[in-house]
């Protein structure tokens, strides 16, 4: 263990580090672009400057700059050749092979291959004549191998892979990949040596994942900003609407300050605090979220309407549907805001809790790979999350366009909670009175299957979600959300506003 890391809390800063590191990079990307746009497109580069006004990119931007500050405050405690080694791996050729030539009555003749042995996912050892090969030599005094010798038959390939450790143990040990081989026959021998080779340790991709994600983002921000330029007008005045309410402050603070809370709170769960963290977290983030949404748009829509301010906003040359659509583009701008802030402290402070709760329960002291896996694990529940929050979202927008804010609450989290019980309503009502089975399926056909977007079970437990099922998610989402703005259309146009 590097001296600097006597500190066991610095053992969870490597992740959030990569975090901040990647905004870093994307940060930097962005200003050498604006840079760019200054020389070529001066016009340009001045809209780009304008926008950070605009209620989303300036939070935005503040959010990137203070990640970065974090990630240039824990680099001195990061180990930076271990990250460097995975990350230049996760870029290189994965192939190896090597061509080794054993002279002709050879015992325990020594090579040195040119490969890490924490790299090494699969590994095959090849020759023409018999040979016999040993991977691991005695260290430090110690007389006997981990591993016994290998006996390479001609027409047979020796394979080992990893995660076959109980028929075959890992061919070496240590930093450095030696071996010895013994030729008994009267002529020299070549034996080929291939390998396939990942990253010691692959949680490094949390840096290239996070710059893709910031200038996604920042591209998808843009772009928006540029085509549909009367929405994305209306989309900014209500972002900087919600930023200037109370509850948008309060939601961060009081969000900010249980999360971090929930580091030391003990849930006397024998071991699984971290796993209570992230389950109670990702409930936090949501609860607060849809209250900072439903909020905004009882504010953004109908206060506007019952104060006529929607009436002038209209005579400009602005039709309705982009009025609304700009409402609900400002919804999801808030939204993404909230999870994008918490999201990030949430992710911090479960590389924390690893630390932490390995010293209140007297464990060994986990290394960073460990807090990695387990912070690694909130970004599919964040997603979904996120997901669900622009969905409601969308029914919020709709509600609006008729009710004022205590009726939209009311409603909205009334959806909430009768859409993640949809599934049950409807098992519950087979085989049931017609009437009950009626309403089972009408509750079915009408409230969002929240469901869909719950996996706070295969997140706190650490099951891998596939990619196919945040798609679907987003694809169920979508539709969703759609219907709900058609709604919220119909209901608006028909509204008198004088």
């Amino acid at each position: 263990m590097m001296p600097l890391f006597a500190n066991r809390w610095s053992i969870a800063l490597p992740p959030i580090w990569l975090v901040g590191t990647g905004a870093l990079i994307a940060l930097a990307v962005m200003l050498l672009v604006w840079a760019v746009l200054r020389v070529v497109q001066p016009r340009a580069a001045a809209e780009a400057r304008s926008s950070l006004g605009d209620g989303f990119a300036g939070p935005f931007g503040w959010l990137l700059l203070t990640l970065s500050a974090v990630a240039i405050a824990f680099t001195p405690l990061v180990p930076l050749n271990q990250i460097g080694r995975s990350l230049a791996r996760l870029s290189s050729a994965d192939r190896f092979e090597q061509r080794l030539s054993v002279p002709a009555g050879a015992t325990l003749e020594e090579f040195e291959l040119n490969l890490r042995p924490q790299e090494i996912e699969a590994l095959e050892f090849d020759a023409a004549q018999p040979l016999i090969v040993r991977t691991q030599q005695p260290i430090e005094g110690f007389a006997l191998a981990k591993q016994a010798d290998i006996e390479i038959v001609p027409g047979t390939i020796w394979k080992w892979k990893r995660g076959d450790e109980t028929n075959k143990p890992n061919p070496f040990i240590g930093q450095k990949a030696r071996i010895e081989i013994s030729n008994a026959g009267a002529a020299p021998v070549d034996l080929t040596v291939r390998a396939r080779l990942v990253p010691e340790n692959p949680q490094v991709g949390i840096l290239p994942w996070t710059v893709i994600t910031i200038l996604g983002i920042s591209l998808a921000y843009a772009l928006f900003r540029l085509i549909p330029r009367r929405t994305a007008a209306v989309a900014s005045a209500t972002t900087k609407e919600a930023i200037g309410q109370p509850v948008f402050a309060v939601a961060l603070i009081l969000g900010a300050v249980m999360l971090l809370a929930f580091i030391v709170i003990p849930y006397n769960t024998f071991g699984e605090d971290v796993k209570m963290l992230k389950d109670s977290g990702l409930t936090l983030i949501k609860v607060l979220a849809l209250l900072v949404v439903v909020w905004t748009a009882s504010v953004a829509v109908a206060d506007e309407i019952e104060g006529r301010t929607a009436l002038t906003v209209l005579s400009k040359p602005l039709t309705r549907w982009q009025f609304v659509l700009g409402k609900f583009v400002g919804l999801v701008l808030v939204a993404l805001l909230v999870f994008l802030v918490l999201g990030t402290i949430l992710m911090a402070t479960t590389s924390l809790k690893v630390v932490y709760d390995a010293r209140e329960g007297g464990k060994l002291d986990p290394v960073w790979r460990d807090c990695a896996d387990e912070m690694i694990t909130v970004v599919p529940g964040l997603v979904l999350s996120l997901l669900e929050t622009i969905l409601l979202a969308a029914v919020s927008l709709a509600v609006s366009t008729r009710l004022g804010m205590v009726p939209n609450l009311i409603i909205c989290f009334t959806v909430y909670a009768l859409g993640h019980l949809v599934p049950l309503i409807v098992q519950s009502s087979v085989g049931k009175f017609a009437i009950v089975r009626f309403v089972g399926q009408l509750f079915a056909t009408i409230l969002p299957v929240l469901e869909h977007f719950t996996i706070e079970a295969a997140v706190v437990g650490g099951v891998p979600v596939p990619w196919s099922y945040l798609g679907w998610a987003a694809l169920y989402s979508a539709l969703y959300s759609a219907v709900a703005l058609l709604v919220a259309l119909v209901l608006f146009q028909d509204r008198d506003l004088a």
